[in-house]
């Protein structure tokens, strides 16, 4: 087995033979007829009879893409998948950056929070250091009124009110500056800050000289401690920390003017550093997404309208899809079957012409099978009837011989006549046999067509499996194309059955014509025997009463000769009259045929090829 080189009988085994039928046409299967043979396939395509509006069709390669040339990158080469894929990658790539944006921002902006919170921090200590200040200071004063009020030994006692008061603030300030976090302080802040503990112990070693002034209760103490602590060394230990706690607080405030500057400079650049990236983000995404959406969309509606134009007929309306993704390669397989499509309706048109051809021709066979037949009969007819005279004169022959001295001329006469008559049926009979002989080869150019039309109705039957199998690979496209292929599958059997039952009555008539030839023959000889017989008669006439008995013998042979005659023509004439009625019911199936061919030529014509 091998595949068909000439599509169409693609994807199918066949035989040879079949192939050899495609390569050479109806022409060259039916050989040795007596009609003019139907024109190949190939002329018959060219025929304006079978040409129908026909497109310039590019020539496409597997992928989709026009010739073998190299052209530039297109999107539609990538494969829908990946291209969604890309496109969504893109997205949230721009998503990704945009959060990204985001999170630097938001980041920036807890940099700068968390300096906030230091700055402010340094300003708290600040406002610590002035309350320590103002704390101890105010123990102080409270010390200085309880010693005027009851005198030093008891202002002064460790466990006084107020000068345990003043011992605890101190213990809390020391405390305080050693549990300070520096690490929000700029360079001159911690340098500001390096020197609040000196100033706080140069603020309590005045103190000490306060408690010594005011110790031995003298006024002139208690005086110039007041003066100390009013505007003199006390005071200015005072004033120093209070000018520390200012440069402090001034600084931190300085920074933190500049710090919420910054601030809003940095929500500005955020909000216009999203909003750029978030516009670019959606105007990209927009674009992917109208890019992606065109680049499917626009080949599939090709592909569309070109199945659309299958479903209404025209194959010659290709999908015009050039890439290399799913949509490419669809396009590329749509446009290979409306290809081995119109090849098929192509073949199938030529092979319905083909058929009405044929059925013509068988036809114009059969009438003049049937004028032969009708000639036979006729034939036969002056056979018998020569038979008959032919009888009756061997009867007078027979009582002429028992008158046979009285009537020696007018046997001889009788004789001349028998020989006449002889030489006459010798004649009829030569013309019958040919007749008759000429009625088989006509049986046998019947089967010949009747196998040529056998053999076109399996192709068709073939094509029509070839079409069936081409519109389930089509889909819901090609349902419609199913329904007109499984048509011409039905015309094709039916033209299977009606050949079949002409080749049954040809055989019958093969068998007749056969039976009618071996009579005609059995009489030719017989009459052979009657000339020959007629001979003898007439050499014995002078020896006439020696061979008497042997003339009557003979004569009565020739009347049994002579009927079996008679009886054979009869049947040659019936026989000549079954051949006329097969004739009949072969035409009539012959038209049936031409009606079907005829059907499935206007069922393939609706499509435009």
């Amino acid at each position: 087995m091998r595949s068909c080189r000439h599509g169409k009988c693609a994807r199918r085994p066949i035989s040879p033979a079949t192939c050899d039928t495609h390569e050479s046409g109806v022409s060259a299967a039916i050989s040795g007829r007596t009609f003019s043979p139907a024109p190949p396939f190939a002329s018959q395509l060219r025929s304006p009879a079978l040409t129908h509006t026909r497109a310039a069709r590019p020539t496409t390669t597997p992928s989709g893409s026009r010739g073998s040339s190299a052209r530039p990158f297109r999107l539609g080469d990538i494969r829908i998948g990946r291209r969604l894929g890309l496109a969504f990658g893109a997205v949230g790539a721009l998503v990704l950056v945009s959060a990204g944006a985001g999170l630097a921002a938001v980041a920036e902006q807890r940099d700068i929070a968390d300096e906030l919170s230091g700055v402010a921090g340094v300003q708290q200590q600040a406002e610590t250091a002035r309350f320590q200040i103002a704390d101890v200071s105010g123990w102080q004063g409270l010390v200085m009124a309880d010693v005027a009020a009851y005198g030093p030994q008891a202002a002064l006692a460790p466990d006084a009110y107020n000068r345990s008061g003043l011992l605890e603030s101190k213990d809390g300030v020391y405390e305080w500056l050693a549990a300070v976090d520096t690490s929000a302080m700029d360079a001159d802040e911690r340098a500001t800050w390096a020197e609040l503990e000196p100033a706080w112990d140069n603020y309590f070693a005045m103190d000490d000289q306060v408690v010594a002034w005011v110790s031995d209760g003298s006024p002139a103490g208690y005086r110039t401690a007041v003066e100390s602590i009013n505007g003199g060394e006390a005071g200015e230990g005072y004033g120093l920390i209070l000018d520390i706690a200012d440069r402090m607080q001034a600084s931190a405030g300085e920074r933190l003017d500049a710090l919420v500057e910054e601030q809003r400079d940095a929500q500005t650049r955020a909000t216009l550093i999203l909003s750029v990236v978030g516009g670019l983000a959606v105007l990209l995404a927009a674009i992917a997404a109208v890019a992606a959406a065109r680049s499917v969309v626009r080949p599939l509606r090709r592909v569309q309208a070109s199945l659309e134009a299958v479903a209404q007929g025209d194959l010659t309306r290709p999908a015009d899809v050039h890439t290399r993704d799913e949509v490419g390669q669809m396009a590329a397989s749509l446009t290979t079957a409306q290809e081995n499509l119109r090849r098929l309706v192509s073949s199938v048109v030529a092979s319905a012409d083909a058929v009405a051809a044929s059925s013509e021709e068988l036809s114009a066979s059969s009438a003049q099978i049937s004028v032969s037949a009708e000639e036979t009969s006729a034939q036969s007819g002056v056979v018998a009837g020569a038979a008959e005279e032919v009888s009756r004169s061997v009867q007078t022959v027979a009582a002429g011989a028992e008158q046979m001295g009285a009537s020696i001329r007018e046997i001889s006469q009788n004789a001349a006549e028998a020989s006449q008559v002889a030489a006459r049926a010798v004649t009829a009979a030569e013309t019958t046999t040919a007749t008759v002989a000429k009625l088989g080869e006509s049986s046998a150019e019947i089967g010949n067509v009747v196998k040529v039309i056998t053999s076109i109705a399996e192709q068709t039957n073939l094509l029509a499996l070839n079409a069936t199998i081409e519109a389930a690979r089509a889909g819901e496209a090609g349902k419609g194309f199913a329904v007109v292929a499984n048509e011409v599958k039905e015309l094709a059997q039916e033209t299977a059955k009606a050949t079949e039952d002409i080749v049954r009555r040809v055989e019958a008539i093969q068998k007749d014509t056969g039976a009618a030839v071996g009579a005609i023959e059995e009489i030719s000889q017989i009459v052979g025997q009657i000339s020959d017989r007629q001979t003898t008669i007439a050499s014995a006439v002078e020896e006439q009463t020696a061979t008497t008995s042997e003339m009557s013998r003979s004569v009565q042979e020739a009347a049994g000769g002579a009927g079996q005659i008679a009886d054979n023509i009869g049947s040659v004439s019936t026989a000549a009259e079954s051949t006329t009625q097969a004739l009949t019911q072969t035409r009539t199936a012959v038209d049936e045929l031409s009606r079907m061919a005829a059907d499935l030529r206007t069922e393939v014509g609706r499509f435009t090829y």
